[in-house]
Parts: C-alpha cells; structure tokens; sequence
C-alpha cells in the first residue's frame, strides 16, 4: 500500500470556485471547480436567449407575457458542446470534468428554471443548479428533495437527514425551525460576514479583494482575502491561487492535509453509512461487447460521465466494488488485473474505478491514462477519472488502493479497506453475494 497522506487532498486550492476564478477569466479549458454552489461559470460566452427555446404553447411570446419555456438540456450532464443539442445551449465548466453541465446565459434568476440559479458576473453568468447552501425563497427552488431553511440571517437550500450520511461533511443533521431534520451548515449560516475564512455563497458576499472559494478536501465554501505574502493571521499563508499573476494573492488556512475553515467535519464515509453519489468521466461497455473501448462497429466509445447511481442501475448488481487507484500505483494495476476474473466468478458484481492521480504523484489524470489503464490491464466495468478529486474527502489519511463494497440498491457501505485483503478479493467479496 502507498501513503496518499497530504497527496491528493490539497491541490494547492486547484478546486476554487469557478465564480473566483470569474472574475480572472475563468473559461471551459481552465474551471476546475467540484461541484458545489458555485461551479461551472465558464465558456466566456455571452448572448443568447436565456434558455427559452422556441415559441411552442406555453412559451414567452413576442410580449414577454407567457411563461417561459426552457430548454430541457439544461442540467444535463456533458463532455462537450456535442451532448447539448440546442441552440444557445452548450457544455458550461471544464469539459473534462464530471461536474460540466449543459446550461445557458443568463442575467438573473428569472432566466433559468426554477430549481437553477444564474452564477457569475456580467457576460459570464449561467443558470447553474441549486445545491445545498444556494439562496432560495421556497423549496421548490432546492430541486428534487430539498429544502428551503432558514439559516442565520439568510435562507438557504438544504435537504431532509437522519443522520451525516445525509449531509454535506461540513453541515450538521439538526432539527430545524421549518420542521423536521435538516442540514445546517457547521457556522450556522451559509453566509458569513465576509471576513476571512467565513462562510459564503458567492464572492459578493465577501470582502473588498477576497474571494469564494472552495476546498476539495471538505466541500465547504469560505472567504479569502487578498494578501501581499506577509499579512495573513496565524495558522493561513499567502497563496498565488490565480494562473494569472496580475491577481492578489489570497490568505488561505496553511495546513494541507486538513484544510477547512469550519469548526468540525464529518468523518469519512465507512462501513455502514450510506454512500453518496459519484461521478466520474471515462468508459463502459455501452452495447455490451465486452469491449470497454470498443464499439460493436469497430467504432471508438466515446468518452462520457458516469454516475455511480446510473451505473449502479445499468445492470442486475447485487453489490459494487468501488474502486480507488492511481496512475503511480503498482499495487493498484496489479489489483485491477484481477478484476476480469472476479467478475466471471460473480456475474452479478459491478465494478466502478476511480483514476485519481497521474503517471506520477500530484500530476493530473487524463483521459489518455484511462484509455492505456484499461488497455494493459483489462479494465472491465465502469472506469475513469476523477478530475475534480472528489474522492478525497473518501480516504483523507489512508492508502490506495481504496476499496468499498456496497450494495446496489440502498448504497449502504458493506465493508472499506485500504489495499489487496489478505484472503485475497473474491473471499472477501463472497459473503456479500450469497
């Protein structure tokens, strides 16, 4: 097994929030935002018409007194203008990343469906989903299953819970004015006073120079602030988080194995919680061939996101193994090697690989890696790459490969292990496929 302690964790802040990054030209080639309230601002586009499409029934008519009809592309996840087929419709956020949506240009709210929010600054703002911790009126707003809470001074999107399995890491499952169990954030607000490492929604509600940001390791969305390489507080340090060198640097908590500004984080996932759902960008086999690359014409399959719950739908799965690696791991390719066999001895298992890390430690994994990973070593199931790191808050100080088998109807988490287990990997998975 191979330490992955302070490797993938802290990406020296690549994950921000695409609405900084905004305000520094942040494009489809550069946003590298995890999914969060403020992702997937982007192609630099402008125009368009707000996600009306067409004049059909129900749609605004040449009076603007109809109801808006929107495009139902928007949300829909994507790999490139190609899987958005609409006008004025295209693939917002690195088109590499498993967050990129479809989704349109927008000047306020009232341009994007209910359940999206328009995200950005003039000429770059989208319609963008609501999440927990957006800003919101009523809970229609908060999409499938949400809520609208208030939280401190503000009201904002949650989401019923029973337990931390429900919640983001950085939300606590308390009972809530509205009634019920809900998911409040750990500073009790998802807006703060703009101060250093104070909660935010988005960088307006920040101070003059800082920033929204967001961490990978935790999810959570803090302010910065701009700093000259001497004037950050005890316990931040000053950090160019910007490619462009013309913009301030940003005081950001200095530690990198465990960098959050909320008082307290929910643990990792483990056995017995309920696991969330995952995406990733790269290959199965579509048309059931038994070729992951291959198309039955002979056709190259193209590259796609895979959800964990889609894949977990896709077949008569009783259980999945999902499966951490990386690039620079031996002992990974030499698990994943085995992984054909076990799934001939269990016909009912499904496999989901996640490619975190590069050829070498810390360096970016690419689709390319995806592609020879599964060419020499006879990759099967559902594998790709994790661009975003949203694995890590998975493994924060363990070793890869990581393991987890868990069920494939209720998501539970059966068993989680670091490395080859000793009675090697059909035992181990055996007892769950009786």
């Amino acid at each position: 097994m191979i330490s992955l302690a302070g490797k993938q964790l802290f990406a020296t802040f690549a994950a921000l929030s695409c609405i900084a990054l905004a305000m520094v030209g942040c494009n489809a080639q550069t946003a590298t935002a995890k999914a969060a309230d403020d992702v997937l601002i982007g192609t630099g586009a402008t125009g368009g018409n707000g996600g009306v499409v067409g004049n059909d029934a129900g749609s605004t008519d040449s009076d603007n007194t109809g109801p808006k009809v929107f495009s139902p592309n928007i949300g829909v996840s994507c790999a490139g203008d190609v899987d958005c087929p609409a006008d004025d419709v295209q693939c917002v956020g690195d088109s590499n990343s498993a967050s990129a949506i479809c989704s349109v240009t927008c000047g306020s709210d009232t341009d994007c469906p209910a359940d999206f929010q328009c995200r950005g600054l003039a000429g770059n703002a989208f319609c963008q989903p609501r999440s927990f911790c957006s800003q919101c009126t009523d809970d229609a707003q908060c999409g499938a299953g949400g809520r609208c809470i208030a939280m401190g001074d503000g009201k904002f999107c949650s989401r019923d819970c029973t337990k931390k399995t429900g919640c983001p890491r950085y939300a606590m499952c308390n009972a809530v004015d509205e009634g019920g169990m809900a998911c409040v954030h750990t500073a009790g607000s998802c807006q703060g006073d703009g101060s250093l490492c104070s909660s935010c929604a988005a960088t307006g509600g920040c101070g003059e120079g800082g920033q929204c940001l967001t961490f990978s390791y935790s999810g959570e969305q803090f302010c910065s602030a701009p700093c000259d390489g001497s004037t950050c507080a005890a316990g931040f340090s000053c950090e160019q988080i910007s490619a462009d060198a013309s913009v301030a640097k940003q005081c950001v908590p200095s530690d990198p194995k465990q960098p959050k500004c909320v008082s307290s984080l929910h643990g990792t996932m483990e056995a017995n919680d309920i696991f969330t759902d995952f995406s990733i960008v790269g290959y199965t086999d579509t048309d059931g061939n038994g070729n992951i690359l291959t198309l039955a014409d002979g056709g190259a399959e193209p590259a796609k996101r895979i959800k964990f719950s889609e894949y977990a739908a896709s077949g008569d799965f009783k259980v999945i193994l999902f499966n951490v690696a990386a690039g620079w791991c031996g002992p990974c390719q030499q698990e994943t090697t085995g992984f054909k066999q076990l799934l001939k001895t269990y016909p009912n298992l499904g496999i989901y690989q996640v490619i975190f890390d590069g050829k070498t430690q810390n360096t970016p994994a690419k689709l390319d890696l995806a592609r020879t990973w599964i060419k020499n070593l006879g990759g099967v199931g559902a594998t790709g790459v994790d661009f975003d790191k949203s694995v890590s808050p998975l493994n924060t100080a363990g070793s890869t490969p990581l393991n987890m088998i868990i069920d494939a109807k209720t998501f539970k988490i059966l068993k989680k292990f670091n490395g080859a287990p000793a009675g090697g990997m059909a035992s181990t998975i055996a007892p769950y496929m009786k």
